[in-house]
């Protein structure tokens, strides 16, 4: 695969999903994985800045979401709710879930916020420090 390779031809290990907020941490938890996985199968948007400058957008990330990924990993805050990006990634997650294809994603939480279309017996990874686990 060359780097010239275009974004619609590849197909992904993982695919992040993110409101910009968190863009540090989640820039860390690419470059572990591109560590570790084969090149160019991870999809993080700012690896891609160039091929992403484009009308249509819209569908293209859907794809990327919804068909060219094998796993889906969503960075869920109350961030992630309020954002029009985030937003239409979510759509494509959900009809993940409406095909039962749960083994397609996998969710992090940065807060306990409430995001249409996750609920409260959903499996997550819980990102808030250990002191913030334990409110009254």
């Amino acid at each position: 695969m060359g780097a010239a390779q275009r974004v619609e031809e590849l197909h992904f290990k993982v695919a992040l999903s993110f409101p910009g907020e968190h863009r540090d941490y989640v820039e860390k938890v690419a470059r572990e994985l591109q560590a570790r996985l084969p090149a160019r199968s991870v999809f993080y948007d700012r690896d891609f800045t160039a091929q992403l400058a484009r009308p249509n957008l819209d569908t293209l990330l859907q794809h990327i979401y919804a068909e060219d990924s094998d796993l889906v990993v969503v960075f869920l805050s109350e961030n992630y709710e309020k954002k029009e990006w985030c937003g239409l990634e979510w759509r494509a997650i959900r009809e993940l879930l409406k095909k039962k294809q749960d083994d397609s994603i996998m969710f992090m939480r940065f807060d306990q916020a409430s995001v249409p279309g996750a609920l409260s017996l959903d499996g997550y990874v819980d990102l808030e420090p250990p002191t913030a686990r334990w409110k009254r």
